[in-house]
């Protein structure tokens, strides 16, 4: 029995019902009220349980649909040709099965290394931009596979309408932590760090000890936007401490914050551990959109959020700083990385 069924939820209804359905429709088409309407249940959320369905987002269907076709012909591509494409120090690219760990994660010891293969893009920059030039950290190219253009357009057609939506909520955000509605467009403006992920979970034997296609871990985003097919697998940790598997709820993205929200909002708002077992016995995809500011933010906690009885938790710190930690704890490839799992990876390959 795995860490997910032995601390499971004991009663499922009153699990998923943790986990509201949020419907965005209104504020993204200007109703008078709808922001002060919306903040509210967005800042209950984000308190209790740090996840929310966000419902009538925006994002066409057939656009979702054109990005897991597209990340299906990836994977389905020889293992050769995606090492050509091999994740780099911008964490941009593929990344292989056995690559990365959860290093970083403090809900979680994790010794063996995640059982997924990943696809990470980012804004599609010329060789001509001026951060591409100036080998600016965090700010590099897009790696693609040759011979793949319509690959390439139906990845950054679905890039680009998930960072439309984010910048969409972020009002919503301020507004539900007593800011002004404005406050974090800055943040985000001139290319924020926003990476997709393309994720592939073959199956994989749950009896295995601490094996997981993701082990538990809490993102490091600002707010992370999830797309999944029916094939389950994904666990969330609620504040009871009990697993939990969120429905698939048809027309609707599973949002949750990261460790930039946390940190911004000195603790108020949840960034929940979670992970992901593919027991299925089939192959799982999913596809995750992380939204966080630019790099060069200064991260500090907002003044709605401390106060003579609540001292900030967390000095400022800039975005970078706190990223580049993080990659380099988790992926293998990153200069400085040390790990268990590194180790017992090479030791196999070798």
């Amino acid at each position: 029995m795995n860490l997910f069924q032995e601390q499971g939820v004991k009663d499922y209804e009153r699990a998923a019902a943790q986990i509201p359905v949020i419907d965005f429709g209104p504020c993204f088409a200007g109703d008078p009220g709808a922001l002060g309407r919306t903040a509210p249940v967005v800042r209950h959320a984000c308190e209790a349980v740090g996840f929310f369905y966000a419902l009538n987002h925006g994002v066409p269907e057939a656009l979702i649909a054109r990005a897991f076709a597209a990340s299906r012909r990836f994977h389905a591509l020889p293992l050769d040709d995606k090492l050509k494409l091999r994740l780099n120090e911008n964490n941009i690219g593929y990344l292989p099965i056995n690559a990365s760990v959860q290093g970083a994660s403090t809900v979680h010891k994790a010794t063996r290394p995640n059982q997924n293969e990943s696809f990470f893009i980012s804004h599609d920059r010329s060789p001509d931009h001026p951060d591409v030039i100036a080998g600016t950290p965090l700010r590099g190219r897009n790696q693609w596979p040759a011979g793949e253009p319509r690959l390439r357009d139906d990845m950054m057609a679905y890039f680009h309408a998930m960072g439309a939506m984010c910048d969409r909520i972020l009002p919503v955000f301020a507004v539900a932590l007593g800011m002004p509605a404005e406050f974090f467009r800055p943040f985000f403006a001139g290319e924020g760090h926003a990476n997709m992920r393309f994720l592939h979970y073959p199956p994989q034997d749950a009896a295995e000890d601490n094996l997981f296609g993701q082990a538990p871990h809490t993102d490091n985003s600002f707010m992370t936007a999830l797309a999944r097919t029916d094939v389950p697998g994904l666990a969330v940790r609620l504040p009871s401490g009990e697993w939990f598997p969120p429905p698939i709820i048809p027309g609707t993205f599973l949002i949750n914050l990261g460790n930039i929200m946390r940190r911004w909002s000195n603790d108020r708002f949840l960034s929940t551990p979670h992970g992901v077992l593919n027991d299925s016995g089939t192959d799982r995809y999913s596809i995750a959109y992380f939204h966080s500011p630019n790099v060069d933010s200064v991260i500090e906690c907002l003044p709605s959020c401390v106060g003579a009885d609540n001292p900030p938790r967390y000095k400022p710190a800039v975005y970078r700083d706190l990223v580049l930690d993080f990659y380099r704890a988790n992926y293998f490839h990153q200069k400085g990385h040390r790990s268990e799992a590194a180790a017992l990876a090479g030791a196999a390959a070798g």
